[in-house]
């Protein structure tokens, strides 16, 4: 795809996966483990650089790097199908477990790209897992701070141009997923419930009052840049061009 311009980024992809009915896919370790394993064995394959990852209990984060983006497809149906054998093998099960076959976004920028890498880190922080980025062993976390597993002087000179002083850069991304792209429905419910509560409101209340509507839009805006309406529509239980009418009804 070509570049449009030196600030384009657009062969780096943030790749999404979630159990179906956001089911627990990965909830040993060793399961998360063995995701790992095929999505490194599979990037070998298909020429492709992993430059992040992280395997939640029901969902996990990848950012690839590739100049062919049609090996990304092949990659993840190999990475999903050869992990769905396993998992119903070991669990004795039959039928589909991802909710879908996965999500990509494309990351257009170097500062949304090094947001990716700290937001998808951040999450078992975030889900108080752990207290530490590091201390999660089912990321590429460590391989940041060590330069080991997928991290490498070419997965370096990606993210950050170079080498040369890279912990400093890495250790500085700011912890600021505005411009990402919800990429899991669960952020998104568990920042509604967290509004819901924080307020002392039903989540009924949240659209018939023009104060807390445009608080939960402001909310929204400072954390992510942007959102889903249809998600959001169907977390608070309205419909969509309601939410839209109500979202240009506080701009003005």
């Amino acid at each position: 795809m070509p570049r449009n311009s030196r600030n384009i980024l657009t062969d780096f992809t943030h790749i999404m996966c979630q159990g179906i009915d956001k089911e627990y896919i990965y909830e040993k370790n060793s399961e998360k483990l063995m995701y790992i394993k095929l999505i490194k064995k599979n990037s070998e394959k298909y020429n492709i650089n992993l430059i992040s990852y992280c395997i939640m209990g029901n969902h996990a984060h990848i950012i690839s790097y590739s100049k062919d983006h049609s090996n990304i497809s092949k990659f993840m149906k190999d990475v999903n199908c050869d992990y769905a054998r396993f998992y119903n093998k070991t669990r004795n099960r039959v039928g589909y477990i991802f909710r879908d076959r996965f999500n990509s976004v494309n990351i257009e920028t170097q500062n949304q790209l090094k947001r990716c890498i700290k937001y998808i880190h951040m999450n078992p922080v975030k889900a108080h897992i752990v207290e530490r980025e590091e201390d999660y062993k089912f990321s590429s976390y460590n391989d940041f701070i060590n330069k080991t597993g997928i991290v490498n002087k070419e997965i370096l000179g990606l993210v950050f141009n170079s080498e040369d002083n890279y912990l400093e850069k890495f250790y500085s991304i700011e912890d600021n997923p505005k411009g990402i792209k919800i990429d899991v429905e669960d952020d998104l419910e568990n920042f509604i419930n967290e509004f819901v509560k924080n307020n002392n409101i039903d989540k009924e209340d949240i659209i018939e009052n023009k104060f807390f509507i445009k608080k939960l839009f402001e909310n929204l805006e400072n954390k992510w840049g942007e959102f889903e309406i249809k998600e959001l529509a169907q977390i608070l239980g309205c419909e969509k061009k309601k939410l839209y009418r109500k979202k240009r009804g506080c701009n003005k």
